[in-house]
């Protein structure tokens, strides 16, 4: 095989598989057809197989969990490896690797939904024709850069529409706190107020006990004063009779 082989599908994937790292078994695999029509897998699937089998072989594996390979015969290999399953993509060169390993981490996902249970008693490809849905269903989102990019922009709407949500709550939480303290501030001022009018009566109360002792006390002088200046007065003017 020559060289790169066309674009499938109008895509930029050629090739996904799974594979048990135990025992080297590869559970489900999938050829992207040459043509959008649902045609038979093209005979390159044969050398996409040989390629998953040498990586299997290689010892890669346990050396790098996620790796990407450049071959000259297929584009580029890229594989991501968790303790049980190996999960690879064969794509154009051109197919950035960032999307390579968001398809396989999207393949992971879609798949242990479906056939996780499956797997450990799976025989060789044995999961490949009920998995058909689900690889296509990955690449219907990750097949080409164009649908990776799509992707990717309705993430970033995602992100934005919660980071404003967020935003509007912490401002509705804020606005809560600040409303909770005018309303404790009201309360305290209230307080501080009919304390205040408490106290201004006492005061009062205290004044005109003050004013009406003064006033007593001024009254008693002043008839102790005239007392002692008429008594005499009046004394002398019985004396002179």
């Amino acid at each position: 095989m020559s060289g790169y082989p066309p674009p499938p599908d109008g895509g930029s994937v050629y090739y996904l598989a799974v594979a048990r790292l135990h025992d080297r078994v590869c559970v489900a695999d999938y050829v992207v057809p040459p043509r959008g029509d649902g045609a038979a897998a093209p005979a390159g699937g044969d050398v996409y197989s040989t390629k998953l089998c040498k990586v299997l072989d290689s010892g890669r594996v346990g050396e790098h969990a996620r790796l990407t390979i450049t071959d000259a015969a297929v584009g580029s290999i890229h594989y991501d490896a968790d303790p049980s399953l190996l999960y690879m993509a064969i794509t154009t060169p051109a197919y950035p690797q960032r999307a390579a390993f968001k398809l396989l981490t999207a393949t992971r996902e879609a798949f242990e939904s479906a056939h996780g249970d499956g797997v450990s008693g799976a025989k060789e490809r044995g999961l490949s024709r009920p998995a058909r849905g689900v690889f296509r269903g990955v690449l219907d989102r990750y097949g080409s850069v164009a649908q990776v990019d799509r992707v990717a922009a309705v993430g970033v709407q995602v992100a934005e529409v919660q980071a404003v949500m967020a935003s509007n709550i912490q401002s509705v939480l804020r606005n809560a706190e600040n409303l909770d303290t005018l309303l404790d501030r009201s309360d305290a001022m209230r307080g501080e107020a009919g304390a205040f009018q408490r106290s201004s009566v006492a005061v009062k109360k205290n004044m005109w006990w003050k004013n009406t002792r003064l006033g007593v006390v001024v009254v008693v002088l002043l008839v102790v004063l005239a007392a002692v200046i008429v008594v005499p007065l009046m004394t002398r003017a019985r004396g002179k009779a």
